[in-house]
């Protein structure tokens, strides 16, 4: 029990020192470390029982907005601001048009997810964040046919979306910087 929880505490604090390694310690490092501080038991609680908690995602994106605005703020840069905003507000209205299309097959917190990813990739470039959807996509994709390929799964059975919302974010973040 406690090795399992020490193997769990070391597996959160990977993403952030791989961020703190890439980007040494500059604002995207800040603006990263909400995300990198939530992926890992977000990724765990979502494969466990399918659900984004709201008090992993809103403190994550309250904290990731602080930055920005702050920074912005220091800067005297509106666009430091509007940029990674504007596009986490167009990416939450995506993700939540396929909420509402999806019937249950795309959750409210997989909106949010998006919502607080879309955040920390908007201080890259658009593409970060359409490749971070495609990633998640392929993802999820992928893990469902091998579920119905061993069938362990039919085509009535939902997978966890939010998992693969993160993977893909991190593989935009590291392999397009």
């Amino acid at each position: 029990m406690i090795i399992n929880q020490v193997l769990l505490t070391l597996a959160q604090l990977i993403l952030p020192a791989v961020v703190l390694l890439k980007f040494k310690f500059t604002i995207i490092t800040v603006v990263l470390l909400p995300l990198a501080a939530v992926s890992f038991p977000l990724l765990r609680e979502d494969f466990r029982s399918k659900r984004l908690p709201n008090r992993l995602i809103y403190p994550a994106v309250i904290t990731t907005l602080g930055i920005i605005t702050a920074y912005a703020l220091y800067r005297g840069d509106i666009a430091t601001f509007t940029q990674p905003v504007g596009r986490a507000v167009v990416a939450f209205f995506i993700a939540l048009l396929l909420y509402l299309i999806a019937r249950g097959g795309f959750g409210a917190g997989d909106v949010k997810l998006f919502f607080l990813a879309a955040l920390a990739l908007g201080v890259f470039t658009p593409a970060h964040l359409i490749a971070a959807a495609v990633f998640a996509c392929l993802g999820v994709a992928i893990y469902a046919s091998a579920l119905m390929i061993t069938k362990k799964a039919s085509t009535k059975t939902t997978v966890p979306f939010g998992p693969f919302i993160i993977i893909g974010s991190w593989l935009a973040i590291l392999l397009f910087n």
